[in-house]
This record gives structure tokens, C-alpha cells and sequence, in this order.
């Protein structure tokens, strides 16, 4: 049973320069103890999808349509007090931008604290030795030092850390992990991601992983969400998805991968770029930078083919 669910969201902003369709019909699921990871290129809707989760996009989004719910409750008929009580507890957010994120001028120890404090229900007592267990979990070097350290003290990788720590804290039944490995080292993004697993696995927590890394996709991801432009246009089990992408972009996407024997005049890029999402917008999002275009992608209503049960691809004519 899927304890996350988003069905048929979408998403608009209204600018000045006009209205940015986001999103528009995204659907997915995510199991308890699940991983479920979330590719494409910058701008294809990921982080908004994961904003518009955790009811944290700007004011000038506006949802027209679709559900979503997180162990049957409905997000978005949720009142925002509500929301600030699931926020930390039920839920958590590993964000892009741990600098921003953090509060700049309040000891991470603290700000860890103040997450105990609200949602764990602990006595005050025991909550600066919680914090401290929080940052060695992470693998923070002297935690109790560290713990008394101000944003702007420590490194960027080091922040995101905290950041982690921080959203693993209340250990949440849904986490969103957005690039929660960026400014990381490899030794230690290894040691982030197994983390990640092990509480999804332990706890059932169902994790939601937004990641450009198609490889750490692989490697941690159950299964694998493609978006490109405001559409999910391919879902599929990793190792389906790996040995078999059938949709134009997700090949594509595999091709531009760097592979250790790599050189840089075999590296491939994905042609074109990403449609203006202000204008009128063919059915198919893709179709303009697709080889296998045919008249009828820019005619109709794009359909889901079930190539097995497991994968699925928004497209008319599949590889």
C-alpha cells in the first residue's frame, strides 16, 4: 500500500511574464520502506513536485488539479497548523540549498533541537544529547563540538549534513530528498545514501529521491521516475528502466551519463532544450526534440502504455 500518493497534479505560476505551467498531470506512488527515485534535466518539475508536497511553494503557485495524500490524509485540504504538525514529524524535506535552508545566525545544535522539541515530545533534558546522536549519525566529525557551530562556521557539504541530520531527526514515515548528496565528497555520500536505505528499510520510511545522478539513482532507487518539462513520461522497476528505457528522453538521458571510460569527445548531449512552459504546449512535451515525432504526438492526448506492470511510458510510439 502506498503511504505517499500524487495523482494527476498540476501546477501553474502566474508571473508577470505570464502563466508557467509546471506541472500537469503527474501521478506517483510511493510504498512503505520504498525508494522512489526522480530524474531529468533542471526545470523538468522535480523540485516543484517536491514543494508542492510538502505544501511549501511560493504564493504564486496555483494547484488546478489532482490529490495528494500521505498515509490517507489529503495534503492539500490540509489547514496549514496541521501541515506544520506533520512537517517534521510525518514528513521531511532534505533540501537542495542546506545554507539557505538553516537558520544563519542559530546554532545547528539548536535548530536540530527546536525539530526534537516540537515533534519528538522530549524533555528538555535530553534534548541537546539527541541533537548531538543526530549529527554523529550523519557522520558529523566531534559532534559536541559541532553542535554549537553557526551555519556560516561550517563547510557547504558539512551543512547539508546537518541538514540531514535534521530531517532524519523525528525518523519521518515520508522523506523527500532533494540532491540531498550535493557538496558531498563520494566517500561520504555513500555513507548519506546508506543511511537513507537503511531507515527506509528498517523503518518503512518512503523515501522520495530527486537526484541529476542517474547512477545514485540506480544504485539506491526501487523504482524511477523520468520527468521532462512538467511530465513524468516514464515509470519503471530500476532494472527495467536501465536495460530497457523505452521513451525517446529517458535513452537519452542514459546516453548523456558520463561512464568512467568516458572521453570528452564521446560524451553525448540531449538536443534542443527544455519548451517555454509560458506558451501553448503540444501534448507531447518532449515532441519537439524527439527524432521519432510523428504528426499525430502534436494532434491528441498522449496515452500511458503498460509495457509491463511494473513499467509504464507516456508515449505513442515507445522504443
Amino acid at each position: 500500500m502506498a503511504q505517499l500518493e500524487i495523482d494527476n497534479l498540476s501546477v501553474e505560476f502566474r508571473t508577470r511574464h505570464g502563466v508557467v505551467r509546471a506541472l500537469e498531470s503527474v501521478t506517483l506512488s510511493v510504498a512503505r520502506g520504498e525508494i522512489v527515485g526522480v530524474v531529468g534535466e533542471s526545470g523538468s518539475g522535480k523540485s516543484v513536485t517536491a514543494y508542492t508536497v510538502m505544501a511549501l511553494n511560493d504564493e504564486a503557485a496555483q494547484i488546478t488539479s489532482g490529490r495528494i495524500t500521505m498515509g490517507g490524509i489529503d495534503i492539500l485540504a490540509a489547514q496549514p497548523d496541521a501541515m506544520r504538525q506533520l512537517r517534521g514529524r510525518e514528513m521531511a524535506m532534505i533540501f537542495q540549498s542546506p545554507r539557505t535552508a538553516l537558520h544563519p545566525i542559530r546554532k545547528v545544535g539548536k535548530q536540530i533541537e527546536d525539530v526534537l522539541r516540537e515533534h519528538a515530545g522530549l524533555p528538555s533534558r535530553d534534548l541537546k544529547q539527541a541533537a548531538i546522536a543526530a549529527l554523529a549519525r550523519v557522520r558529523i566529525p566531534d559532534p559536541e563540538r559541532r553542535a554549537e557551530a553557526y551555519p556560516f562556521e561550517l563547510s557547504g557539504g558539512m551543512c547539508q549534513r546537518v541538514m540531514i541530520a535534521m530531517a532524519l531527526a523525528c525518523s519521518p514515515s515520508v522523506l523527500i530528498a532533494d540532491e540531498p548528496t550535493t557538496g558531498l565528497d563520494v566517500t561520504t555520500q555513500a555513507v548519506i545514501m546508506d543511511l537513507i536505505r537503511d531507515m527506509s528499510r528498517s523503518a518503512r520510511m518512503s523515501t522520495l529521491l530527486i537526484t541529476h545522478d542517474l547512477g545514485l539513482a540506480g544504485e539506491y532507487c526501487d523504482r524511477i521516475a523520468v520527468m521532462h518539462a512538467g511530465h513524468v513520461v516514464e515509470i519503471a522497476d530500476t532494472e527495467s528502466l536501465f536495460d530497457h528505457p523505452a521513451h525517446p528522453y529517458t535513452r537519452q538521458l542514459l546516453a548523456a551519463t558520463p561512464v568512467p571510460e568516458s572521453r570528452i569527445e564521446t560524451l553525448h548531449s540531449i538536443p534542443g532544450q527544455l519548451p517555454d512552459l509560458r506558451s501553448t504546449l503540444p501534448p507531447c512535451r518532449f515532441s519537439g526534440r524527439c527524432e521519432r515525432r510523428q504528426p499525430i504526438c502534436d494532434e491528441r492526448e498522449l496515452p500511458w502504455t503498460e509495457l509491463t506492470p511494473t513499467h509504464l511510458v507516456r508515449c505513442r510510439f515507445p522504443l
